[in-house]
Formats: C-alpha cells, structure tokens, sequence
C-alpha cells in the first residue's frame, strides 16, 4: 500500500536524493529558525523533527520526512555562510584537517515518529588559497552546512570519506530507506539509482547491495 510522503525542506539535492527511494513525493519545505547551540547530534535531530513536525501540521494522514546537516570539529558547529567571506573563512578553517558530518532523519506520521542519524568523517583536501577564493566567491556554498559540497567533484574540496556519502549531501539514504519500510512507504534500495550506496557502510545488515541500474 503507498503512502503520501512528504519531504519537508526545499534543497534540490535531497529531492534528488529521495527519488532514489520513491517516485512519487510531494516537497513542501519547512519554515523555521535553524539555531546552532550545543552539542552537534542533538541539534541535527531537534532540528529534524522540527521540521518535520511543522509540515505535519499541514496533512492529515502523511509520512514528513525532516532533515538536517550538521558540519563539527570539535566542539565547534558550521551552519551555512552568510556570504562569501564567511564560506571562505569556514573553508580555511577546515582544510588539511577532518571534520565530522551528522544528519538526521525525522518522520512524523499520525501513527508515531522516528529519527535517525549518521556521522561521516570527512577529510578536507588541504585547498591552497586561490581555490578558497574561487570557490567561495562562486556562491554555490552558501547554501550548504560548512561551505562546500562533497559532490563538486570539479573542486576536489574532498579528500577522503569515512562514512555514508549521501549523508554528507544532506540525506543518508539507507538511514531513510530503513525509516520508510518501518512506516510501510515501500522504498525502493538506494543502489538503484546510485552505485556509492551498494558499499555504503550505513546499509543494513542482511539488506543485500542489489545491483544498481543508473550511474550517478
């Protein structure tokens, strides 16, 4: 039985994202204040299900999916930059040195909720000062948690991944893979659409890879 899904943010990379799951979703993207204090999990899983809370208000008998990025190293939180200096400061901040990535999963449905999340560590490419600027000064960063995107693969702001890839783009798909079958929304796996999420370490135990039928 299929269910009405909706996924509560407006970020084009997470719509990509979950259409490697389900082919039909509907986006109505959440309004609310993204406040970073604290301990870096706990503010990526409030922030999820607040999200996903407030557009569960909006429909009756529908599974919201919420989310959140957290960027840490440290004690220390990256939300998105204001501007352009500010994603160049956070870029030379994080260079040459690991950092961590968690996001969280909420859904909200009238039968209960359930969050998850995922921690990646990311190794930052030691980016010199020229690539910093242009990166930045493109404005394609600053609508992203620590200001680069591991998939701008033309940057190489990445230079090694421990983790769940997807989770670092802003939603770990077989953490909401498992969060879907829980609420009976019938996911397609992952891997079908992408080739990262066959070797993922986040894909559960006894899930077999399957073979993915689209190249990213």
């Amino acid at each position: 039985m299929s269910r009405n899904v909706v996924l509560a943010s407006a970020s084009p990379r997470r719509r990509e994202l979950l259409a490697a799951l389900l082919d039909d979703f509907t986006v109505d993207a959440a309004d609310i204040a993204e406040d970073l204090a604290g301990d870096a999990v706990d503010c990526a899983r409030q922030l999820a299900y607040a999200k996903a809370e407030a557009v569960a208000r909006r429909y009756r008998d529908a599974v919201v999916i919420g989310c959140d990025t957290v960027v840490f190293r440290g004690l220390h939180l990256y939300a998105k930059p204001a501007d352009t200096a500010e994603a160049a400061a956070m870029l030379r901040e994080l260079r040459g040195r690991p950092h961590q990535v968690v996001t969280a999963v909420a859904l909200v449905a009238p039968e209960g909720t359930a969050i998850d999340h995922e921690i990646s560590t990311v190794f930052m490419a030691d980016l010199p000062d020229d690539v910093v600027e242009a990166y930045a000064a493109s404005g394609r960063t600053l609508d992203k948690a620590g200001g680069y995107a591991i998939q701008h693969e033309n940057v190489g702001p990445v230079a090694r991944l421990e983790g769940c890839y997807c989770g670092v783009m802003g939603l770990p798909l077989w953490t909401l893979y498992r969060l879907l079958d829980l609420f009976g929304c019938e996911p397609a796996p992952p891997s079908r659409r992408f080739n990262r999420c066959a070797d993922c370490p986040a894909r559960p135990a006894g899930v077999p890879p399957w073979q993915a039928t689209q190249t990213e």
